[in-house]
């Protein structure tokens, strides 16, 4: 399944973003526009999926979504009290995924920005390093 949001129309240009999911289990989680929602919970971003996800085990909530341009991608993962889930960002380049962002540590809500300086695809994983539960990642791309 494909998403596309249209981001921005000038003239004959439109550019478009596009999340792409594959799986019927990633599909069958529910990508919702921003509510009014305080930042807190990750919603008040362009794009929020929910899932969930075991110790040990990596979920990716978008197979990929595409930054057609420059500027910073922001993510946010709200996870479960006491469990320690981390927030990876990698990018599809020429020489294969490559991380170029993570967001670790102990609180149960990480946040991340990223200066996109090569256009392209990009994916956002989800890591269990301890604990499992319910998950919300939030995601604005330029």
């Amino acid at each position: 399944m494909i998403r596309h949001r249209l981001i921005a129309a000038a003239g004959a240009a439109v550019v478009t973003a596009c999340l792409a999911t594959a799986s019927p289990a990633i599909a069958a989680q529910t990508a919702t526009a921003p509510s009014a929602a305080a930042a807190t919970d990750c919603t008040d971003h362009e794009f929020t999926v929910s899932g969930r996800v075991v110790e040990g085990s990596t979920a990716i909530p978008w197979n990929y979504f595409i930054a057609a341009q420059a500027g910073t991608i922001s993510t946010c993962l709200d996870g479960p009290d006491g469990a320690d889930f981390d927030l990876v960002l990698r990018h599809f380049g020429t020489d294969g995924l490559e991380t170029v962002a993570t967001s670790s540590g102990a609180e149960d809500i990480k946040t991340l920005s990223y200066e996109v300086r090569d256009p392209g695809a990009y994916r956002i994983e989800v890591v269990a390093t301890k604990g499992s539960g319910d998950y919300t990642v939030g995601l604005s791309i330029p």
